[in-house]
Parts: C-alpha cells; sequence; structure tokens
C-alpha cells in the first residue's frame, strides 16, 4: 500500500473564498505553482514555496498544511 504526502491548500483556498489566481497574487508563487499544489501534481516541494503558502494562509503548524494520503494496494 503505497503512501504519499499532500498538500491541502485547495480545503483552505475554499474556507477562504480564494480561486488560485488571487492566491498566486498574495503568495508571490506562479499560478502554474499553485496550481500544482492544489492539484497534487509534484514529486517534490521546495520548502521556501510552502513556506510561501503556510505564510500567506498564516499557518504554523505543517499537520494543518500536509496530510498523509494512503494509496490502493497494486492489482486489487
Amino acid at each position: 500500500m503505497g503512501k504519499r504526502i499532500i498538500v491541502t491548500l485547495d480545503k483552505h483556498l475554499k474556507n477562504r473564498n480564494k480561486n488560485q489566481k488571487e492566491f498566486a497574487e498574495d503568495s508571490g508563487l506562479r499560478e502554474a505553482t499553485v496550481s500544482h499544489l492544489i492539484n497534487n501534481k509534484y514529486d517534490r516541494i521546495q520548502l521556501s514555496n510552502l513556506l510561501k503558502v503556510m505564510e500567506t494562509l498564516e499557518i504554523n503548524d505543517f499537520n494543518d498544511i500536509l496530510a498523509i494520503e494512503h494509496g490502493k494496494e497494486d492489482g486489487k
């Protein structure tokens, strides 16, 4: 069973009624970077980008922005 770390940015943006473009402007991140984070389409995350996300959302605990997703077993 595979596990992966996901960013829960989409949840935070919905709670704040913000869209990707607004968040990109607020955080200083590229829109493409924000899209990748929201859709969890990345192999690795730059810590500086994660820090920008956390600062913009005023989050101090990694547990509030990261989660572990449990995958399905292969072939089942």
